[in-house]
């Protein structure tokens, strides 16, 4: 990674101590309505309005990290990022699959592998790495959990304990299953990475989500 990075749905940047380290320059990009009130982001605008506040390839990087699922149109955001990406410029994306609703009502789709390597293909990117984050036990997990979680919350509310879920203390207490899940199977996924595993079918059938890199190959 080096060069100008777009963060596009960048939130609290919590990819920035990383990218900063290795890039020229970066820019955050969040729609005006973002669920991270407290982000630092400097540009405001949707992802489909990028191409108006972007020149065409300024960017050597482009990294969108769970926004796809939350766009009005995909493919227009697909495109707009082929628009501000220079050739040979590389994609770092990353879509849930078989993953809960989140930050309703702004969650509109899942992506299967191939339906997200046709979307960015059709736009004159080529896929050169795909991950997995995870298989079939991943997928029950995070649902589970999810699901757990949310009829604690009801229960609790219909016993006249409101707001619990806007509480950081209980919500810190809620997310040690989570973070302990993590903690124990992240080396697993980066060993992944590092050697450049192929999916095994488990994980093309039953992920929470991929990531993928991409280069762009030209413009549209």
């Amino acid at each position: 990674m080096k060069g100008k990075l777009l963060d596009l749905g960048c939130g609290n940047k919590p990819y920035s101590e990383i990218y900063n380290e290795v890039c020229d320059k970066s820019v955050g990009c969040d729609v005006p309505f973002s669920l991270h009130r407290k982000a630092t982001v400097e540009v405001l605008c949707p992802a489909e309005e990028i191409d108006k506040h972007f020149e065409t390839e300024e960017f050597d990087i482009v990294l969108c990290t769970e926004v796809l699922e939350h766009t009005a149109d995909d493919q227009k955001v697909i495109r707009n990022i082929n628009k501000v990406l220079k050739i040979n410029g590389t994609l770092l994306i990353s879509v849930p699959y078989i993953y809960v609703t989140h930050e309703p009502p702004f969650d509109y789709r899942r992506y299967t592998v191939y339906g997200l390597k046709n979307i960015l293909e059709r736009n004159n990117f080529e896929v050169t790495n795909v991950f997995s984050m995870g298989a079939t036990f991943s997928s029950w997990f995070f649902i589970f959990y999810y699901s757990l979680v949310k009829s604690v919350f009801f229960v609790f509310k219909k016993a006249g304990f409101k707001n619990l879920h806007n509480n950081n203390y209980i919500n810190a207490i809620v997310s040690i299953p989570e973070y302990l899940f993590y903690k124990s199977n992240i080396h697993i996924f980066k060993n992944r990475l590092i050697n450049n595993t192929a999916l095994t079918v488990n994980e093309i059938y039953s992920s929470p989500g991929y990531f993928i890199v991409a280069k762009k190959t030209e413009s549209l």
